[in-house]
């Protein structure tokens, strides 16, 4: 071999050799996180606090009515349900009104305009949440599904840990190919950025929520400033999450197998657009995270297949020589170690996914997806849900608002006082 081939395969075995590094610490962090079934501990109490379920839903027809069914059947009897019909243009009113003709605990309320400087989804929560009597509010997507006992689990989870908010990630219901190739990679590249070690971590100040289901209390959403001040996120989740952990109250996510499920896009256009404003908005639309996010995959896991590529050309061309049987060598025991590694991330959102082979189709795809959020950074736009959002918008607040100090400590005392009153003994909330 040539020098120079020497230091092609030192270099590429310097790549390889953070996938067993990766190996241990994703090992390591997996034993740390709370995963959430169908056998974990359930809320029993003398009393069972007001629980506001709050669903937005703009042009939901299709996800709305498995979505309200799985709500109305929670093994909870203190539970009202609001749905915010927020624009809608399809049977999404009429489904909601459905519901409330049938259970007295669900209703309905309309929105017809957009308020400038607001997304839609934070418009209507801020909406619904001043309507609500509950003293936990529980936010959830419509394209989420619940099984009967999810609720009363998650309350104990927040009960048990102290926690003024728990959040879950769902299962992934991943009905279609792009579905099931892409979801898995882009759950993974989001969390990446927040691990769940640290955002449960009460001295970390990592924070971190999943929008779909949120269950937080009254008094700590209203002393963070509720979805007002986090009124033009396009992930309003981490933005509330790090404004309740600001105050030092305790936030908890969990993993949810078996409890709950989601279905965030059904084509491949809806997951690029998706997926593209979350990673934008979540990396606090900042180019240079974005680019640091897509030279990753390029360097550590896409070598792989254009060393894949170049090995089998050279013994095709040139014959078993030893840089192409070395260079082969090397790319198997990469594919190996991160194809393995995948899988053991893929079946945490993914639980009987059998797609981990086609993470190269999913990379390309991520690609495209994060060149998309980095055009928004140069230009300010976002389109979603028939919605067009500017530059102005994304302009009006940092990623991370700060609570004032003086907001801060006061409320500090008063939630402090509240998370240590058993549910009991406390009065009922007072309207905001």
């Amino acid at each position: 071999m040539t020098p120079n081939q020497r230091t092609i395969l030192w270099i590429y075995a310097g790549i390889i050799a953070i996938w067993p590094i990766r190996h241990i610490v994703v090992g390591w962090a997996i034993r740390q996180l709370d995963i959430l079934t169908p056998r974990s501990p359930r809320y029993h109490g003398e009393s069972f606090p007001l629980v506001s379920a709050i669903i937005p839903a703009k042009d939901e027809e299709k996800t709305l009515a498995d979505c309200l069914a799985s709500v109305c059947a929670q093994e909870y009897p203190n539970l009202e349900i609001i749905v915010v019909n927020d624009r809608s243009t399809d049977r999404t009113a009429a489904i909601a009104q459905e519901f409330a003709d049938r259970d007295p605990r669900v209703r309905v309320l309309t929105i017809d305009n957009l308020p400038a400087g607001w997304t839609g989804k934070t418009h209507a929560l801020q909406t619904a949440a001043e309507q609500a009597r509950g003293e936990w509010f529980w936010f959830l997507d419509a394209d989420t599904r619940h099984t009967p006992e999810n609720l009363p689990i998650v309350l104990e989870y927040a009960r048990r840990t102290g926690a003024a908010l728990a959040s879950l990630l769902p299962e992934m219901r991943c009905e279609s190919f792009w579905e099931n190739v892409v979801q898995p990679l882009a759950g993974v590249m989001l969390v990446q950025s927040f691990p769940l070690f640290l955002v449960n971590n009460d001295r970390s100040k990592k924070a971190f929520a999943n929008g779909q289901y949120i269950l937080v209390q009254r008094s700590a959403y209203f002393a963070a400033g509720g979805h007002h001040a986090v009124r033009d996120r396009f992930v309003e989740d981490i933005g509330m999450a790090y404004r309740v952990k600001q105050l030092g109250l305790p936030i908890r996510v969990a993993i949810a197998h078996g409890i709950g499920s989601t279905r965030m896009y059904a084509s491949l256009g809806q997951l690029v657009r998706g997926w593209s404003r979350i990673l934008y908005d979540a990396l606090d639309r900042n180019p240079w995270r974005l680019l640091a996010r897509l030279l990753d995959p390029l360097i550590f896991s896409q070598t792989g297949e254009v060393i894949l590529a170049v090995s089998l050309f050279l013994l095709a061309s040139t014959g078993p020589s030893p840089f192409a049987l070395w260079l082969l060598g090397l790319c198997i025991v990469h594919h190996v170690l991160s194809y393995t590694l995948l899988h053991r991330l893929y079946v945490l959102s993914v639980p009987r996914t059998r797609y981990t082979a086609w993470f190269p189709v999913a990379n390309l795809v991520m690609d495209w997806v994060l060149l998309r959020a980095l055009r928004s950074c140069l230009t300010g736009q976002v389109t979603w849900r028939g919605t067009a959002y500017g530059r102005s918008l994304s302009a009006t607040s940092p990623a991370h608002p700060e609570v004032a100090p003086v907001e801060a400590s006061v409320n500090l005392e008063r939630l402090t006082h509240a998370l240590r009153t058993p549910w009991t003994e406390r009065p009922p909330p007072a309207p905001p």
